[in-house]
């Protein structure tokens, strides 16, 4: 995927859930699902920014997300 859209940085794939388990980002409604989730980790492995949305339809827009990794409001 990041060949594909030529991205600039890595792209975290959980297909076994360890991670969306450890984060605390996995509820059990709706048969088990992840809470919509981005996590902007540093080069030092620092977590930069984080977004948990409170269900599927709530996430950040572009500008939100940008805009805290600029170190912008």
């Amino acid at each position: 995927m990041v060949d594909k859209l030529l991205l600039p940085f890595s792209l975290l794939s959980d297909p076994e859930g360890r991670v969306i388990k450890e984060w605390e980002v996995w509820t059990e409604t709706d048969g088990g699902i992840a809470k919509p989730s981005i996590f902007a980790i540093g080069k030092d492995d620092s977590i930069r920014w984080a977004y948990i949305g409170r269900d599927f339809a709530d996430r950040p827009t572009d500008e939100e997300l940008f805009n805290s990794l600029r170190g912008g409001d």
